[in-house]
């Protein structure tokens, strides 16, 4: 293992440490996440989750979208840090074998992404999607090389610029808001009412929903 593998791997271990988080939080997160991603391919692609979908998690981690995923009736994968380097290797798996790819928090600790993109493009089934999040360096660039794996900021023009430069296409940017009316994703000013609209960052018993989830991030859907 490089020395570069190295330094990720030991910070994303030290902080996965970290998490106070209990199991049932965990899971709800989890959920959060996978409903968001369904309501996305409802709303702007026609589509959804379908039952027996297989779908690759790169960047697993503690796979915690797993329980969710299978929920929802589809077979999951992953691939993580411990299996591959991202800017070097080859994915596993064959080729078309996906229906969706999720790559959260991933692409910025990447110096270039090229093989990473390709591979993803390789593996997923024709007119299938890939799902990624990453920070928006607009709304985070102060704090964004705060984690020393961190390696390249993204906008979301420089972001559908990459996507569409390996050659994905359909691409649409949103914020990385959770569950929120289809109107929060839509629209020039979306990533700004994201960041500046709602008073609250993080969801509180005590806040309503609709207040909470003020973001800084982009999600980014796209076709193979």
């Amino acid at each position: 293992m490089n020395d570069n593998i190295n330094l990720t791997k030991k910070y994303f271990d030290s902080r996965n440490k970290k998490i106070q988080t209990d199991s049932s939080l965990r899971q709800k997160l989890a959920e959060r996440e996978i409903y968001t991603l369904n309501f996305l391919l409802k709303n702007f692609y026609n589509d959804e989750l379908r039952p027996g979908y297989n779908i690759l998690d790169v960047g697993s981690g503690d796979k915690f979208l797993k329980e969710s995923l299978e929920k929802n009736n589809c077979n999951y994968f992953s691939l993580d840090i411990d299996d591959l380097n991202f800017e070097k290797d080859n994915f596993s798996f064959e080729k078309e074998k996906f229906d969706i790819v999720i790559c959260l928090a991933v692409i910025e600790h990447l110096s270039d992404p090229s093989i990473f993109l390709n591979e993803i493009k390789r593996v997923l089934k024709k007119n299938r999607y890939l799902y990624i999040s990453t920070p928006n360096w607009i709304y985070c660039k102060n704090d964004f090389y705060n984690d020393p794996t961190h390696k390249k900021p993204y906008t979301p023009s420089s972001l559908e610029n990459i996507l569409e430069i390996n050659n994905f296409n359909n691409i649409k940017t949103f914020p990385n808001l959770r569950c929120k009316p289809k109107w929060w994703y839509t629209g020039k000013f979306r990533f700004f009412k994201a960041k500046y609209f709602l008073p609250f960052a993080k969801r509180k018993s005590f806040i309503p929903e609709f207040m909470s989830g003020k973001a800084k991030g982009i999600f980014a859907l796209s076709k193979k």
